[in-house]
């Protein structure tokens, strides 16, 4: 019997679209949409999300609420957060925007709006096919702080992948061992974490995360 294709992302690229264009589309296809956006000075992208973005965005949500939890930090999470710049003619969807340290100034709202908020202090980037914009800029005129990126091929090692820290640095990135919400998390250890989670399970590797987190000199 034939193997059923592998699923691939779903990309869709308009030229010239403008601002107000852009506006109407998120409008008319509402928050319960599935589609993700990037707009880019008139050049919109529309990517449709895969089982496997929501299986990364899961993995990491719990390794963050668990070092929330043992650092005894307050966390707001939004998944797949519409980050808007007008101003520059930008806007991006990553997979999740995450408070930390400014958990307090977003108090729990619904949505982020970049007119008041202030932009997320590390964002999750999830890709497993070549991105047609670049991405690092736009979290960049943004302001985002920190970007964990995690590039993978769908089948079914798609957790076996990389993941790249990068942290602000003026106007640009700078890959980095360690972050700035976590210092004392290197790449590594996340990595390790999603590899337990699919060989051991999502309890031990959390369990294994907690015993290696209370290791630490504090």
């Amino acid at each position: 019997m034939a193997k059923a294709p592998k699923p691939s992302e779903q990309r869709v690229v308009l030229e010239k679209v403008s601002w107000q264009q852009f506006e109407t589309l998120l409008a008319e296809m509402g928050a319960e949409r599935s589609a993700r956006f990037t707009f880019d000075r008139n050049r919109l992208e529309l990517m449709t999300p895969l089982e496997e973005h929501d299986r990364c965005h899961k993995l990491i949500e719990s390794l963050i609420l668990v070092l929330a939890d043992e650092g005894a930090l307050r966390v707001e999470g939004y998944k797949a957060p519409t980050l808007k710049r007008p101003d520059l003619g930008i806007a991006i969807e990553p997979e999740t925007g995450y408070y930390i340290q400014h958990a307090v100034a977003v108090g729990g709202k619904r949505a982020i709006d970049l007119a008041v908020d202030p932009p997320p202090d590390l964002v999750l980037d999830v890709s497993f096919s070549p991105r047609t914009s670049d991405r690092l800029a736009l979290y960049a005129a943004i302001g985002v702080a920190e970007v964990w990126r995690y590039v993978s091929q769908l089948g079914d090692d798609f957790l076996k992948g990389t993941l790249q820290i990068y942290c602000l640095e003026g106007d640009h990135y700078i890959e980095a061992a360690h972050g700035l919400a976590f210092p004392f998390l290197p790449a590594g250890r996340i990595l390790q974490f999603i590899d337990e989670s699919d060989a051991l399970g999502l309890m031990t590797a959390l369990r294994s995360l907690r015993e290696w987190l209370q290791s630490i000199p504090k």
